[in-house]
């Protein structure tokens, strides 16, 4: 195969490097531009309180490329044109999340996500953070980025919004995430959420806490 092309299933693309963002090229919709949000850029740092991954934004990028066939409607979206996950490989991701018990020590800081957000109680606990099975990115499209007064980072057509890592395949959208959207309070783009959806995401994240950052 010739350097810089790529099969995905039975369509060749090329592949165009200009700095943080990839260019997918397909002849029959057109380039298709990714790039990081400056929001997920000072979030998901290594080392950081939030999950990471230990490699480039270009490497990360990369990987979205890969796995942009099997990407998937975002929570709480019916299509692939607002919000999308796509599966990636787990493989240098770490965590932001620490499984906790009765014998768990737990911390409460009040936190917020952007100076202009409202602020909201974090629950985090000491120990490991847990082991990541599964990875994937979450994406925004231009126009959702701009609702509710939001803004975008770049000219990109998607843009990395946050990295999900963990021990499972699907790992529910905070419940505090899926109510700031919901409600269109700042930060948030709107979505509706069923009643399932609210249950099985309080249900799950009331096992786990954020990592404590020493």
């Amino acid at each position: 195969m010739a350097p810089g092309l790529i099969h995905e299933g039975s369509c060749v693309r090329r592949k165009i490097v200009h700095g943080r963002v990839f260019v997918l090229k397909n002849d029959a919709k057109g380039p298709i531009r990714l790039g990081w949000s400056d929001f997920a850029a000072g979030r998901h740092v290594p080392g950081g309180k939030h999950t990471w991954f230990d490699g480039t934004h270009a490497e990360l990028l990369d990987r979205v490329r890969a796995g942009w066939a099997k990407r998937k409607p975002g929570a709480g979206r019916s299509d692939l044109t607002q919000v999308v996950i796509v599966p990636v490989d787990p493989a240098g991701f770490v965590s932001s999340t620490v499984q906790v018990d009765e014998t768990t020590t737990l911390h409460a800081v009040f936190d917020r996500r952007q100076s202009h957000e409202d602020g909201f109680v974090r629950v985090t606990a000491a120990g490991p953070r847990e082991e990541v099975t599964f990875a994937s990115v979450v994406l925004y499209s231009a126009a959702t980025l701009e609702e509710n007064d939001g803004t975008r980072s770049g000219d990109f057509d998607w843009e990395v919004v946050c990295l999900i890592a963990g021990p499972e395949e699907t790992e529910p959208m905070d419940p505090l995430a899926m109510a700031r959207n919901m409600l269109e309070k700042p930060g948030g783009t709107y979505a509706e959420y069923t009643a399932r959806e609210f249950a099985e995401s309080i249900w799950y994240w009331a096992a786990r806490a954020a990592a404590r950052m020493e």
